[in-house]
């Protein structure tokens, strides 16, 4: 919990101090900085007895900045997807956030940026490894798996945009939705729409939140050598391992928008709504 506290903190740091986004040159430098910062924290917490820390400073922030950019990238390009409605530019949006997310996630392992490259598709995670020979491997993430689950029961699964966006979207007519006044919410690892919410700038900005979210799975990376630890002691741990990966990032996403929401004086001046609402064309 004092990595976490630290963690939270830092990014709160960040939200604090000028980065509303109000425009590309303050996105660009607040999607680097965040890449930057927490690649060299990862960098320094998962770096070898033998390395200098120097060097492995240098290497968590260059490659966490190099993913940040191509995550910024990756949420101006869902904003030319809106504006032109174009599902093929959402598809390329995708695939450019999972690489900079990859590439973040490397550099917070202390490993070259190249080494392995993931793709997240509802609570399905495909991982590619590069390494030594290539391979790919299939793991599930629980916490997102238990939401997909509950949107299955309770709401209708949007086949059409799913395909469309690679994502997990959902339609449903709950009344709590309408008496939130809002067209649709994000959940991890899916996009619940109302039902009158199917455009693209609602589609969108929901979308954003979960590229949100795969800026802050680079925290799983602080746990690898403590979940190894328990790998190594515990029978279930060391048989379910290889196919599950553990999603602890939702728990500080989740205490930082609390946050942001607590201290907003509207809706969008939440960081994480004022993003969504920048990069989706849906600031009021």
């Amino acid at each position: 919990m004092k990595k976490l506290s630290i963690i939270v903190i830092v990014f709160l740091f960040l939200t604090e101090n000028g980065f509303s986004q109000a425009n590309d040159t303050e996105a660009l430098l607040y999607n680097i900085s965040f890449g930057g910062l927490f690649g060299t924290i990862g960098g320094m917490i998962n770096k070898k007895p033998n390395e200098k820390m120097g060097k492995v400073i240098l290497k968590g922030f260059t490659q966490g900045s190099l993913g940040g950019y191509l995550s910024f990238e990756s949420k101006r390009v869902l904003r030319l997807a809106q504006e032109n409605e174009d599902w093929k530019l959402i598809w390329t949006a995708k695939l450019l956030n999972a690489g900079g997310t990859s590439i973040k996630e490397n550099a917070a392992l202390n490993e070259n940026f190249w080494n392995k490259w993931h793709l997240n598709i509802g609570f399905n995670r495909i991982e590619f490894e590069t390494k030594n020979k290539f391979k790919v491997n299939y793991k599930i993430m629980p916490v997102a798996f238990v939401y997909n689950t509950v949107a299955f029961a309770q709401a209708k699964f949007d086949f059409k945009n799913s395909i469309q966006t690679g994502e997990f979207i959902f339609k449903s007519s709950d009344s709590r939705l309408y008496e939130a006044g809002t067209r649709g919410a994000t959940f991890p690892g899916t996009i619940v729409l109302r039902n009158d919410g199917n455009n693209y700038k609602t589609i969108t900005h929901e979308i954003v939140h979960l590229y949100q979210s795969n800026d802050f799975s680079i925290v799983n990376t602080y746990f690898v050598k403590p979940v190894k630890s328990l790998e190594n002691k515990s029978s279930f741990f060391n048989k379910t391992y290889k196919y599950v990966y553990y999603d602890f990032h939702y728990l500080p996403l989740r205490l930082a928008y609390n946050y942001e929401t607590k201290n907003a004086n509207n809706y969008f001046n939440n960081h994480f709504e004022h993003e969504a609402g920048y990069f989706s064309n849906t600031l009021k």
